[in-house]
């Protein structure tokens, strides 16, 4: 799957199920996953969870799909400006969502959603 593959799918989740259902599908695709084969995907959670929370803020702004793919947020870079390189490499971000260490308080950041269960 390409980036820009992965971006469409989670933008198509969003739109249709919301951002926690889009996590939770991405979460549940890693762990059917077999780990196997020449190169096999590498799930990270907390890039997971960055670009779903990104894709979300954009199509509450109003872009399209392509816009989308245009737009910085969506960049496969763009972690780095809230995440140092060494906690992305770590097992702990791969594992499961890690906070931002580059924001400041108070602005916008990286969080991950809740699926809501009616009881």
């Amino acid at each position: 799957m390409t980036h820009v593959d992965f971006i469409t799918s989670i933008a198509r989740t969003v739109r249709e199920a919301g951002s926690a259902a889009a996590l939770e599908a991405l979460r549940q695709a890693h762990a059917d996953m077999p780990g196997t084969g020449p190169a096999p995907i590498a799930y990270h959670d907390t890039l997971a969870v960055f670009y779903v929370w990104a894709v979300d803020r954009l199509i509450d702004a109003g872009l399209s799909d392509s816009r989308i793919l245009w737009h910085p947020l969506t960049d496969p870079l763009t972690p780095l400006s809230w995440w140092d390189a060494a906690t992305l490499a770590s097992h702990d971000a791969r594992d499961h969502f890690v906070p931002s260490t580059r924001a400041l308080p108070g602005e916008p950041a990286p969080c991950e959603t809740q699926l809501l269960i009616a009881a």
